[in-house]
């Protein structure tokens, strides 16, 4: 609670709960409630797996809860599963949206596009509108954490048919669509589908606060800017990696000429450091004919 009670003193009136998995803290009702005493407007984004106990989703909303975001991966159970590597999980995951949508908080939920469910992305969008969910979230892979290693993620250029069609699906069924995904525009501009200008918002919109106080640029990028319980806000602001992240220093120099960056800002930046590391790691191992490979360190 010293965390929210510092937001607030900063003038911070919207904090998400999020994770790992936000609903497993037994107190994050009480959490809800005093940022709701502090006046600071409140979200969820979680499974909805433990929403499937109605005594524990009204707790929330009794508590000044305003606003939940549920992930489902798929409309088929197997495939939700097997991405969310928790056998059963999709069962729980819509009871909990179905118990959420009965209740006055706003609802939307967020996928995923991978190659395990990219392919059936229409029929997932149809399934979404037939529960009644007003709000679709789409984004892809992160590259970030157990994303790193998945090698599921889709390329860029494979983005603007699925969304297209993701389009037609939500504008046909009444629903409201949001891209998550900053990328690169020379690959995929989201503003040709109308899904608006994307770019990263790391350290400049929005932050992430672990538990411990440990300020993040974003709840993907794990590099902390310091602490907000022990730290100013202006060493956190200007740490060097905020303001690198704010200033696109980043951005590969191939894009310093183009006429979108300013919009584009070159993508996200760990999707950028990681192609940079394939590249690295492809360059080790590159040989000439007639050269041995070079041990890895």
């Amino acid at each position: 609670m010293q965390i929210l009670d510092r937001l607030w003193e900063l003038g911070i009136p919207h904090v998400v709960f999020t994770g790992g998995e936000p609903t497993l803290r037994d107190d994050l009702p009480e959490l809800v409630a005093h940022a709701e005493r502090n006046g600071q407007i409140t979200g969820l984004n979680t499974n909805a797996r433990r929403l499937a106990d109605p005594r524990f989703l009204h707790r929330l909303v009794d508590a000044g809860l305003d606003h939940v975001q549920v992930t489902v991966e798929s409309h088929q159970p197997q495939i939700h599963d097997a991405m969310v590597r928790a056998r059963g999980a999709w069962n729980q995951t819509i009871a909990g949206l179905r118990n959420a949508l009965d209740t006055p908080l706003f609802v939307m939920t967020n996928t995923t596009m991978l190659r395990q469910n990219s392919p059936s992305l229409g029929e997932t969008l149809d399934f979404l509108a037939c529960l009644g969910v007003p709000t679709v979230g789409l984004n892809a892979l992160i590259y970030s954490g157990h994303g790193l290693t998945a090698g599921t993620g889709l390329a860029e250029r494979e983005l603007p048919q699925l969304l297209d069609l993701a389009r037609q699906h939500t504008e046909a069924a009444g629903q409201r669509l949001i891209w998550y995904t900053p990328t690169q525009y020379c690959h995929f501009d989201p503003t040709q589908l109308e899904l608006g200008v994307k770019g990263c918002t790391a350290a400049l919109y929005n932050m992430c606060v672990e538990p411990d106080g440990a300020v993040l640029p974003c709840q993907s990028y794990y590099r902390p800017l310091g602490n907000v319980l022990v730290d100013s806000w202006d060493s956190i602001w200007n740490h060097a990696l905020a303001v690198s992240l704010r200033a696109r220093e980043y951005i590969p120099q191939a894009c310093s000429g183009c006429l979108l960056v300013s919009e584009c800002g070159g993508g996200c930046p760990l999707a950028l450091e990681a192609q940079m590391n394939q590249l690295i790691s492809i360059d080790r191992v590159r040989i000439s004919p007639g050269e041995q490979p070079a041990p890895l360190p």
